[in-house]
């Protein structure tokens, strides 16, 4: 068998500037193209690692996601749109200088960067925090190929996310009751907000993603607190699931 061909490729890193002021820059994703859009891709870093807050949350990701979407289309972006991406995105938002790479295999090239440039430190698998739980929703909802906007606001209320599904939008509340917090104030708060924003805005229905304490028989503060959350839902006629509920069946928002 003959050696792999070895192909031209280039690649920029997507940076997170949230206050330009301060000039601070995280990176959050690394694009891989080739001169003549044969190839490439876009591969970023969970959205929870990057900002804890859910409306810089739901800006960044609608941003990384208009880039990974122009992989999808018929013409793929080339060396020539990395160039102007580069000129244009200059603000919150940056991409880098595209630069040269070998490109063996564009998959294992495209991990091999990230890795490199982008990963950040791992954290335990424990701590499921509510942003980390809200990742694997979002990437359930978009493996179904339906439109979610996360973060953002529905006649003035912010939701955790937005499913769009051709008629009323389903709104999404994530809840987490497995991290490391000392308090589970701010969850009852949000569930709360959830629950009164279902009361005044024209959406289909409302869907809990409620994740439980790890060890129930061990954090009793969590316990006591998901116990009520729970109460609170059902009282309201809100569905609550798990995230594992969630993930094996979301198309079941679609209808």
């Amino acid at each position: 068998m003959g050696a792999r061909m070895i192909q031209q490729g280039y690649y920029s890193v997507v940076r997170w500037r949230p206050d330009p002021t301060r000039n601070e820059c995280k990176n959050v994703a690394v694009v891989l193209v080739d001169a003549e859009g044969q190839f490439g891709g876009v591969k970023p870093a969970p959205i929870s690692a990057v900002s804890s807050k859910l409306r810089e949350q739901g800006l960044l990701d609608s941003m990384i996601h208009g880039i990974a979407s122009q992989f999808d289309s018929a013409a793929k972006p080339d060396l020539e749109w990395l160039k102007q991406a580069h000129l244009q995105m200059t603000r919150s938002l940056i991409l880098t200088e595209p630069k040269r790479t070998a490109v063996p295999d564009p998959t294992q090239t495209l991990e091999a960067l990230y890795s490199t440039l982008v990963k950040p430190p791992s954290v335990r698998s424990s701590n499921q925090t509510k942003g980390r739980v809200l990742d694997k929703v979002i990437d359930a909802i978009r493996g179904r190929g339906l439109q979610v906007r996360r973060g953002d606001y529905f006649h003035d209320f912010l939701f955790d996310a937005i499913v769009l599904n051709g008629k009323k939008p389903v709104a999404l509340e994530v809840l987490s009751f497995a991290s490391q917090a000392k308090s589970f104030t701010s969850a009852e708060h949000d569930a709360g907000h959830f629950l009164f924003a279902l009361e005044n805005v024209p959406v289909e229905r409302g869907v809990a993603v409620v994740q439980a304490p790890l060890e129930p028989d061990v954090d009793e503060l969590a316990q006591t607190s998901y116990a009520r959350v729970r109460r609170w839902f059902g009282s309201a006629g809100v569905e609550a699931v798990t995230p594992e509920q969630f993930s094996a069946r979301p198309l079941a928002l679609n209808h």
